[in-house]
């Protein structure tokens, strides 16, 4: 009788390392898509699997358990937005431009908006401490400073605080879409409209007609 040898490999794990890395991109892919149309709490390992045509056990190897996944989510999401983030802070339109990459990637990954009103605001949510660490957080770190920057610059008021208006204008951008079923029932303002051109100029107005030099009046 012949015996086979014993293998320490997980059953659906590639030895492969480039298709254990292709696997990955898959069930996050997977995550991305599934949370686009769904809350966070709804998505099931089974669904995740199926979506990315990976066996499901693959995400407890990979990630721990679905919640890792959907950390693994962000930081590529993180990772994709802040290196925009350095084309934008070297631009002759900083403010401006910044309106457009952060409008952009939240067009681009509705899932997030979603995840921050079914997630984030809810004080229990596991997945909370990673998305304040991964976006919150370093934008409280970098949009002050440019705001700081245009206000030098003698493109601002000097009178501004640098934080609140820096808070103020991610207010103006992040709203619309956290508070999606008021925009579209009450408001009837649809996502189509928010990805159009003349969304991020009416934020740019708005915000810079705040911000701007006063007028000497004598």
């Amino acid at each position: 009788m012949t015996v086979k040898p014993k293998t320490n490999q997980t059953r659906g794990r590639p030895a492969d390392p480039d298709k254990q890395e292709e696997q990955k991109r898959k069930l996050v892919e997977a995550a991305a898509s599934l949370l686009s149309n769904q809350s966070y709490r709804s998505i099931t390992i089974r669904q995740l699997g199926d979506t990315a045509g990976v066996n499901s056990a693959m995400i407890r190897y990979y990630f721990d358990n679905k919640e890792g996944l959907f950390v693994a989510l962000l930081d590529q999401m993180s990772s994709e937005h802040f290196r925009a983030m350095k084309d934008v802070m070297g631009s002759e339109q900083p403010i401006k431009q910044f309106i457009i990459a952060m409008l952009a990637m939240l067009n681009q990954n509705g899932g997030l908006a979603r995840m921050i009103h079914d997630e984030i605001m809810q004080s229990d949510s596991p997945l909370k401490q990673a998305f304040l660490e991964r976006f919150p957080k370093r934008m409280a770190n970098i949009l002050p400073q440019l705001i700081e920057q245009q206000i030098k610059a003698g493109k601002m008021r000097p009178s501004l605080n640098p934080k609140y208006t820096a808070f103020t204008l991610m207010g103006l951008i992040v709203l619309p879409y956290v508070a999606a079923p008021i925009r579209e029932e009450a408001w009837e303002i649809d996502a189509q409209e928010l990805a159009q051109e003349a969304w991020a100029e009416h934020i740019y107005q708005l915000f810079m007609i705040g911000s701007r030099l006063e007028k000497n009046n004598d």
